[in-house]
């Protein structure tokens, strides 16, 4: 391999790989607006610009591959006055507009400005008007007189999504990028170009103008909008200007072995589906009226032991539960004996070639492990169709609403009580008149599988709302009123030890070992699946 010497270090790198690439394998920053990990090369920022011995002129550190023996000097005067021109070429036209625009605390722009410019401009001209706020799009906005022609946003339409919808038009300083006529940005990965942009020039609708990036507090966690649980960054409010807890977006966060540097539209609005339905606040008993936690878990845990005495009780159970929650109710049942559980399939839409999956279970696979392929739904809806339940539990989605069981009348007419656990008063919820409030998505710390097999840790990104508390934590306030052996869990991280103890597929397994990224449990599918 080769070794290069970049300010004075010499470091051994892969063959093929850049000056940029060498740099920041290293922690050594070189600015850059053009160069993307995910994208092609193009070369056409000229931030990146370094001096390499022996070269007659500066090189751009993104295309000039390293080679045996070459002495790189990415801080030398030559270089730095070359990053101050290349700024007051960017800032001649760009409005400073910085106290208005969304991307103020995140701007490459204003970074570079501060650190590589030299705080002055030759230019006395007025700047150029382009169009603002154009709506380009299904989720996206374009502010064309921000864009410094980075062509991010253009190569992940030609290279990612392969639609194509953005280009650059008219040339020299008026160009400018926009939507080909007839064509909108609407592809299900549109939001990703916003990621991407280094400037203003690109906006989310549904962000725009709701928060200052400085007031969020941000946790790097996995959406559960489908089956391929891409790492993700939550945002959520973090200051008394804005309603703190609440949260304002997701964006995506890089994991090469499950989404890369993507996410689709569809899972980075997947947060706006908690504020659909109204939430369970308190523990209710009947429906409607405010109870004691204490006393209404008393009754729903008496209302199962004596119909799983008789072997007459059944669960419902959403496959976005973490496998925390899962277990625990699993747990529950064993103790209790008698119960007939199964896990919802959430099925919409077709796969398709990047990362959507039909199947939205973000744990659909780490309930197969834990309960067993045979533990669906529609067996325990049969049971109840066929008068062999006295009791239906139904623990609801944390995510979606809509995607909670929800009881036709039929049902309702043959089990003589609906106990409902769950974030909102949604589906089975109506029939039940016995509630516990649980933890929504976000909202409690625990592991998810994706359909490869992988587990993940979704980590907590905001607090709970007023009684709500994990699954697993009802499950074991349940069996505890009941008065059958559990296991004394205090934390998610309990729970996974016993759980990598007693299914194969967590075997050695805890939070620490799931990390940032992830691991692939004992029967990963292979890769490409």
């Amino acid at each position: 391999m080769p070794k290069v010497t970049i300010d004075g270090v010499e470091i051994e790198v892969a063959d093929g790989t850049t000056v940029l690439d060498a740099a920041l394998s290293r922690g050594k920053e070189i600015p850059h607006y053009c160069y993307h990990p995910g994208l092609s090369i193009a070369g056409n920022c000229r931030m990146c610009l370094v001096e390499v011995e022996k070269a007659p002129k500066l090189l751009i550190g993104c295309a000039t591959t390293v080679a045996d023996g070459m002495v790189v000097r990415t801080e030398s005067e030559k270089v730095r006055r070359a990053r101050a021109s290349m700024m007051e070429f960017f800032l001649i036209n760009h409005p400073l507009d910085c106290p208005i625009c969304d991307q103020a605390g995140e701007c490459k722009l204003q970074d570079y400005a501060v650190e590589y410019g030299d705080g002055r401009s030759r230019y006395t001209e007025p700047k150029l008007a382009l169009s603002k706020a154009v709506d380009i799009g299904r989720h996206v906005m374009l502010d064309q007189e921000r864009c410094i022609q980075c062509s991010r946003c253009i190569r992940f339409c030609r290279e990612v999504t392969g639609t194509g919808e953005l280009a650059f038009f008219q040339r020299g300083e008026r160009a400018q990028i926009g939507i080909h006529p007839g064509h909108r940005l609407d592809n299900p990965y549109s939001g990703n170009v916003v990621d991407i942009c280094p400037v203003g020039a690109l906006t989310l609708k549904e962000f725009r103008f709701r928060s200052r990036v400085w007031y969020l507090k941000n946790t790097a966690s996995v959406c559960a909008g489908c089956a391929r649980g891409c790492n993700v960054v939550v945002g959520a409010a973090a200051d008394d200007h804005d309603q703190i807890g609440r949260l304002r977006r997701i964006v995506a966060r890089y994991n090469g072995d499950v989404n890369g540097h993507w996410i689709c539209d569809e899972g980075r609005l997947s947060w706006q589906r908690i504020y659909a339905a109204p939430r369970l606040m308190t523990a209710e008993s009947p429906a409607g009226t405010p109870a004691d936690w204490d006393a209404t878990v008393a009754e729903v845990a008496e209302t199962l032991r004596e119909a799983a005495g008789r072997s007459r009780a059944g669960a419902i159970l959403s496959p976005r539960l973490t496998s925390e929650d899962l277990y625990a109710w699993r747990r529950l049942f064993e103790a209790l004996g008698g119960v007939e559980a199964g896990v919802r399939r959430i099925a919409r839409g077709e796969d398709d070639d990047l990362l959507i999956r039909a199947d939205k279970g973000a744990n659909a696979k780490g309930a197969e492990w834990i309960f067993g392929a045979g533990a669906t739904e529609a067996s325990v809806l049969e049971s109840a169709r066929a008068g062999r339940l006295e009791a239906l539990l139904v623990v609801g989605d944390p995510l979606d609403p809509d995607d909670t069981a929800r009881l036709d009348d039929d049902v309702r007419s043959k089990v003589a009580r609906v106990l409902f656990v769950g974030p909102f008063v949604s589906g089975a919820a109506e029939a039940a008149p016995v509630r516990l409030p649980m933890a929504a998505w976000s909202e409690q710390d625990g592991s998810i599988v994706n359909f490869r097999g992988r587990i993940q840790w979704l980590r907590r990104a905001v607090g709970t709302k007023a009684e709500d508390r994990p699954g697993w934590r009802i499950a074991a306030d349940i069996a505890d009123a009941a008065g059958v052996e559990f296991p004394s869990f205090t934390a998610p991280g309990e729970v996974l030890a016993a759980l990598a103890r007693d299914v194969a597929e967590y075997r050695d397994v805890d939070a620490d070992t799931v990390g940032m990224l992830g691991v692939p449990g004992r029967t990963e599918a292979p890769a490409g699946a």
